[in-house]
């Protein structure tokens, strides 16, 4: 069947300069060439997906050689202009660089389409996953959105010919030579070196190891190194595309029609001489919370118009946003769980250690919020030095694999489960699957889990292994007068639902500061 694939550019630009031009010649590659849309996908399989064994891979791009059917969507030709380090003359030289790209829709899909294509169904899951975990396209910046369209549309406005009339032109697109045994050639690839090279030492351009001996992989400092009249695999290929391609309007990317949605997870690295005990999950949220609070304090006060709302009407002179302070305007506590909850976690190779920390908050973060998120350094949350701290990811819950935030029928306590303060010393460790199964219960009331699912889960007690601390061990108090933390019975848990379902849980007293969090299993 035909493959189609649709190209969409998140950041609302397409980076590349055509094969043999100079980046401040100021050229634009438009559309993209499909020698470089293979390579990509080449990229992609042997850095995300080395699962893919190569033959499947080859007979994937076997069929996607011949010269694709391309959409394009408005487009424009811009460029910026910036100064990057040369060091030729010193360490203050620099040199004057256009960056010249292709400003296009965000959501307007480039549609690339081999007509000629034939997959078989385990060739279009290889394909798939392929698709799926590719990023990029062109230069470096040059973030791409890619998938596999399951129909294909009949308005294409570039293609292969030789002619064209008065609303066409002629452009020069680089495709890989239809033959295979051309494209997936050897003869012009670098040798495999000796034990005395190796011996010796290799030069950067030497390191072609984890690649396949195509001429599709060859690195292009060895192309140029070569002085090739031809790149072996590939030539030049005319098509036809709109006069009028680069003179059509394409919206700033304030007033594009669409809707981003806000980001409800943030996930941070922690770094330091000596991270903190896992036992401490307490001590760091509340000392991260303060910290990403009094960012987000900063930039009320250098964006006043946008922070208004945000004002403390029983303090007029401060601001607090109500997602990561979990407080209304008044200062009196919210009653959902829509804010923010601050988890510390151990992911390192010393489950003792805290090293990262998740912030989700199913109301989202708005700009203010994500901008303090973003712009925290580090913070301290004892005598020592302070705590660094790495902004890794901005997202959904989707868009990340932890065990945190999964999906699994089963799921174990990675922080000790607090119970409510009234159970008594005999049946304790009863009366806490009691509370945890109560609060699943207000979880599917908000509506985050299915009624049926909640009703039939199996909560069991378990003992942690020697290697982690006794939930007795953590520290349980907030920092807060009259704090009853320790005077509440706390324990380890399993959980067992009779469908997978997805995390995070958070269940119990202090669950927005790390305790009674819940890792999904397998």
């Amino acid at each position: 069947m035909p493959v189609t694939l649709k190209l969409r550019f998140p950041a609302g630009r397409y980076h590349a300069t055509p094969w043999g031009r100079h980046v401040n010649e100021g050229v634009a590659e438009w559309p993209p060439s499909p020698w470089r849309l293979l390579r990509a996908l080449v990229a992609t399989w042997l850095r995300k997906c080395p699962e893919l064994n190569e033959t499947a891979v080859r007979r994937v791009l076997e069929q996607l050689i011949s010269p694709p059917m391309f959409y394009l969507p408005p487009a424009r030709v811009a460029h910026t202009r910036h100064y990057m380090p040369w060091e030729k003359k010193g360490p203050a030289d620099r040199t004057l660089v256009f960056d010249t790209f292709v400003a296009v829709g965000r959501k307007d899909p480039v549609i690339v389409h081999w007509p000629d294509a034939t997959l078989s169904a385990d060739d279009q899951q290889t394909l798939s996953r392929l698709v799926e975990n590719q990023t990029t396209l062109g230069r470096a910046e040059g973030w791409v959105c890619a998938e596999l369209a399951d129909s294909a549309t009949t308005d294409w406005n570039c293609g292969p010919s030789s002619t064209a009339d008065t609303n066409q032109e002629l452009v020069s697109v680089f495709c890989p030579d239809p033959t295979p045994t051309t494209v997936f050639g050897d003869e012009h690839y670098p040798p495999p070196p000796d034990s005395k090279k190796l011996k010796k030492g290799l030069k950067p351009e030497e390191y072609l190891f984890d690649c396949p001996r195509w001429h599709l992989c060859l690195d292009t400092e060895i192309i140029h190194k070569e002085r090739w009249p031809q790149v072996p695999g590939a030539r030049w290929v005319s098509y036809i595309r709109p006069a009028d391609a680069f003179t059509k309007t394409v919206l700033p990317t304030s007033q594009q029609s669409f809707r981003r949605e806000q980001p409800t997870v943030a996930r941070f690295l922690l770094d330091s001489p000596v991270l903190p005990l896992v036992t401490d999950t307490v001590r760091v949220a509340e000392a991260f919370r303060r910290a990403i609070m009094s960012r987000f304090e900063r930039w009320c006060r250098q964006h006043p118009a946008e922070a208004e709302v945000f004002r403390r009407t029983d303090n007029p002179e401060r601001f607090a946003s109500p997602v990561l302070s979990g407080k209304d305007p008044n200062g009196q506590m919210l009653t959902g769980h829509g804010h923010a909850h601050y988890l510390p976690t151990a992911e390192g190779t010393d489950r003792r250690r805290v090293t990262h920390l998740t912030v989700l908050a199913t109301n989202g973060f708005g700009p203010g919020e994500v901008a303090a998120l973003t712009g925290l350094r580090s913070f301290r949350y004892s005598e020592g030095d302070p705590l660094r701290v790495q902004l890794v990811g901005l997202g959904a819950p989707a868009d990340f694999r932890h065990r945190l935030l999964g999906t699994a029928k089963v799921w174990e306590s990675a922080t000790p489960f607090v119970g409510p303060q009234h159970v008594g010393r005999s049946g304790r460790d009863r009366y806490l699957r009691k509370a945890i199964r109560r609060e699943i219960r207000r979880v599917a009331e908000r509506g985050l889990l299915s009624a049926d699912v909640a009703a039939t889960v199996q909560v069991e007690t378990i003992i942690p292994p020697l290697s982690s601390p006794r939930p007795f061990e953590f520290r349980r108090n907030r920092e807060r007068a009259g704090d009853d933390g320790y005077r509440r019975p706390c324990g380890t848990f399993r959980l067992t639902f009779s469908d997978p379902v997805a995390g995070p849980f958070c269940l119990g007293y202090a669950s927005h500061y790390g305790l009674g969090l819940f890792a999904a299993l397998g």
